[in-house]
């Protein structure tokens, strides 16, 4: 594998818990949807966010806990809290 192919990769295994990191930092104590959250870490692209979400929520890290309407899409959405 060249070295490009191997910090590709590099990259993409450090990606998601680096970002799963960060989304519990900016989360905190507080209830914050996944475009609060994303808005919060400066990504305009819900995908930054919302597949680190479903991973958090598979690990038992957050939880839905409420569902609230998101002023740009107009539907409701999860509103997340860590797992304590």
């Amino acid at each position: 594998m060249g070295i490009t192919k191997e910090t590709r990769l590099e990259a993409y295994i450090q990606r998601p818990v680096t970002r799963v990191n960060q989304i519990m930092q900016v989360l905190g104590d507080r209830e914050m949807t996944s475009r609060e959250i994303a808005q919060e870490m400066g990504f305009t692209d819900m995908n930054a966010v919302k597949p680190r979400m479903t991973e958090l929520k598979n690990l038992g890290k957050v939880k839905a806990i409420a569902k609230k309407k998101d002023p740009i899409t107009n539907v409701r959405v999860a509103v997340w809290k860590k797992v304590q």
